[in-house]
């Protein structure tokens, strides 16, 4: 999907990508090349890995209706006959033929007397690296409206002052376009510039949603390892961000963080926190190159970003939505009629949003033959004023477009259907999903037209469906995944929970099998694991919580409880991905759990969430769940768990200030200690109240629960008379309070 872009069927330009097998690495991110080439369809014969004589038909087909052949020239590519062949038949057609060299070899006589896009590494920038793109797929070949908005990104990334670059716009203005095109146009299409190292990442495509918890943990390990890090799993979330900060920092990068807003804490956030980053890492990483950058950090996102708003070496601005000239010339590039009064209008009623406007005028020329503008008026526009600072005018379309699809015979059914499973999705679907879905049995009212369809007649919908910019693909063939704005697929799964709750479920259902199915049971790393993590969301909304907490979550992520388990949090430090599949099993975040999860288990449940909040630095949300915890096991008279749960509350109140209430929990802490009769823990919780009193400034109070919890300790064990670990520490730094605050005094006297 690409917000205020268009592409019109008939001005379309095709391309023909020639390679041999051992190339297919190159091609995801050779595809997005050659459309920033100004090529808005590509022919990719991925499939052929053991081309044949009844694959060639299908080949000549692919030359003849593109307008150019891309030649990848690689070792392997050009001792391979079928390249040759297939050169030999683009110049029969005369076609338009583009070399463009990958790897350090001999170059073809046939190509040494012309011009050649060099792509070899160290070709322009000495040990430059670029990696694969996950935003390129939403470069349009046009983008209506935004040529001041491309030079102030040139600007930016030749201010050497400037370090971060904000876009900040709601769902659909097109701020991932914006940038895509840019990275495109500025910098791929003229072979990189300055850049030494590209980075870009989409937290779109990660899970979002008020129930689904996006994290930074993929990111930063995928960026550590991409920078040069030689153990991504090493150190807390603030030393990995920082770290990674360091890497970017050695060399001229640039750095797209597309979509951030989920990681956000919303506007309405009560505690003061909104805007601010919720991961550490991220917000390390960020901080840090905020003050010291030779690149560029560009970043998109829903909402202002407070945590650099202060430093001089950072700039945000708020795109705008397309000015009326912009939003008139895309209409009239769709061929739609209509005065331009008329299409001013259209402009006015859709609050000149990017992404409504090209759904609206993709569905006028679907719908209407003679693409009349006046037919937007169907749609009523007036009925989303109320929401359409959130971008949400584009759902009256998607209203519209699905009526006209449900009603416009088989093969727009057949689209229909396709779109409402990305409803399924909070991110890309990839290719053995859709499998899945495709398969026997069908589902009612969901793959209806799907199951049992010829590959070409598969293959068709997606084309059109990527055409008219409902859907985007990345990859090629088989292996290709799609996507579609995160506004319509929010559509779709409002719609299929609400109208086909038994579908909504089966379908969910059958993805939480297959991925477990096709998930090495216990993957090494967090790559490894993503898909372990979305079975886990997919089985819980499917309505199989019990089975997700049970034989993925507690299994295979955390691989056990005890000293040996919680694997994903101690072994690989991913306490914001183990949160996503946490919050999986809520009902309502952070307070209350699916009662399709156990009595036991729902206690568990509350804990895990109050551990990686709290590890997150997420303070303020993590005391709910603790409490509720704690509350629990004090209803179950459960007295030794409810004696470490209040010691940990009182802890995390101490923290946050709240020092009355600290010190109620921390006396109830010993008083249950009590209750559980060992006598160990009545020592240990005796002498953490004693340092709660104590931060609190009781410290006479402090003095006598210390000296209670010396004396219990004597009893225990006269051999270790005095107290030592943490207790020890507690009662020292009471001791030692006076000193300290003596020398402090004299310090700030003298300063």
């Amino acid at each position: 999907m690409t917000d205020g872009a268009v592409t019109n069927r008939a001005e379309m330009r095709r391309a023909f990508i020639s390679h041999s097998s051992p190339d297919d690495g190159y091609v995801a991110e050779l595809e997005q090349f050659v459309r920033a080439l100004g090529y808005d369809s590509v022919f990719n014969d991925v499939r052929s890995i053991v081309p044949d004589a009844q694959f060639w038909p299908e080949i000549e087909r692919g030359i003849a209706a593109s307008d150019a052949l891309i030649v990848v020239i690689t070792r392997a590519s050009m001792k391979s006959p079928w390249v040759a062949q297939e050169i030999a038949f683009a110049d029969s057609l005369q076609k338009r033929v583009v070399p463009i060299w990958i790897e350090d070899c001999e170059l073809p006589a046939r190509f040494a007397d012309r011009d050649v896009i060099d792509f070899r590494p160290g070709s322009r920038v000495r040990d430059r690296q670029i990696a694969a793109s996950r935003i390129l797929r939403h470069s349009p070949p046009i983008l209506f409206g935004r040529e001041t908005w491309l030079d102030a990104l040139d600007a930016a990334w030749a201010d050497r002052n400037l370090n971060l670059y904000t876009l900040v716009a709601w769902g659909g203005v097109g701020k991932t376009s914006l940038v895509a095109h840019w990275v495109a146009e500025r910098f791929m299409k003229v072979g990189w510039r300055d850049v030494e190292r590209y980075f870009d990442w989409s937290f779109y495509s990660q899970g979002s949603g008020e129930s689904r918890q996006t994290s930074a943990d993929l990111f930063i390990s995928e960026a550590l390892k991409f920078f040069g890090d030689p153990d991504p799993t090493v150190g807390g979330g603030w030393e990995r961000g920082e770290r990674l900060a360091k890497l970017v920092r050695q060399h001229r990068t640039l750095l797209v963080l597309d979509g951030i807003e989920p990681l956000q804490y919303p506007p309405t956030d009560k505690a003061g926190m909104a805007g601010r980053l919720k991961d550490p890492a991220l917000e390390a990483l960020v901080q840090s190159l905020a003050a010291d950058n030779p690149g560029l950090c560009v970043i998109t996102t829903r909402e202002h970003l407070t945590d650099v708003e202060a430093l001089p070496t950072t700039e945000e601005q708020k795109l705008d939505c397309l000015p009326k000239e912009a939003a008139v010339g895309l209409l009239r590039h769709l061929r739609i009629v209509g005065t331009d009064e008329e299409l001013e209008a259209a402009w006015k009623d859709a609050g000149g949003h990017a992404l409504t406007l090209q759904l609206l005028g993709r569905f006028i020329v679907d719908a209407y033959p003679d693409r009349d503008i006046r037919h937007y008026k169907q749609v009523h526009f007036v009925e989303a004023d109320e929401v359409r600072s959130k971008g949400r005018s584009a759902l009256k379309v998607m209203v519209a477009y699905e009526k006209w699809f449900e009603s416009a015979g088989p093969e727009r059914q057949r689209e229909l259907a396709i779109l409402r499973l990305t409803g399924l999705f909070d991110r890309p679907i990839a290719a053995d999903c859709l499998e899945a879905l495709r398969a026997e049995p069908v589902m009612a009212r969901l793959t209806d037209g799907l199951v049992g369809l010829k590959e070409t007649q598969w293959n068709l919908a997606l084309s059109r469906l990527v055409e008219i910019d409902l859907l985007s693909r990345s990859g090629a063939g088989r292996e290709a995944a799609i996507d579609a704005h995160p506004l319509v697929r929010e559509y779709f799964a409002e719609q299929l929970a609400n109208q086909s709750p038994d579908a909504f479920r089966e379908a969910h259902s059958r993805l939480f099998d297959h991925l477990c199915k096709t998930t090495p049971y216990r993957p090494d790393e967090l790559p490894g694991l993503a898909p372990l993590y979305q079975a886990v969301v997919h089985g819980c909304l499917a309505g199989r919580q019990q089975e997700a907490c049970d034989h993925v979550y507690f299994d295979r992520i955390l691989r056990g409880g005890g000293s040996k388990g919680f694997y994903s949090i101690k072994q690989l430090g991913a306490f914001g991905a183990t949160l996503g599949a946490v919050a999986a099993f809520f009902d309502e975040p952070w307070t209350r759990v699916s009662p399709n999860l156990g009595g036991p288990d729902r206690g568990w449940m509350l804990g895990q969430a109050a551990v990686c909040l709290r590890a997150l630095g997420r303070l303020t949300e993590a005391i709910e769940p603790m409490r509720i915890e704690v509350d629990g096991t004090i209803r179950k008279k459960e007295w030794e768990h409810a004696s470490t749960g209040s010691v940990n509350l009182a802890q995390l109140e101490l923290a946050l200030g709240q020092l009355d209430q600290a010190v109620v929990d921390a006396q109830r802490a010993f008083e249950f200690a009590d209750l559980s009769k060992v006598e160990s823990l009545r020592v240990v919780m005796r002498a953490a109240a004693a340092g709660t009193l104590h931060q609190a400034g009781r410290r006479k109070e402090a003095e006598a629960l210390f000296a209670e919890a010396e004396r219990m300790q004597k009893e225990l064990s006269p051999a270790e008379p005095l107290l030592y670990s943490l207790q020890g520490f507690h009662i020292v730094d009471l001791i030692l309070a006076p000193a300290e605050r003596t020398a402090w005094q004299q310090v700030l006297r003298e300063t």
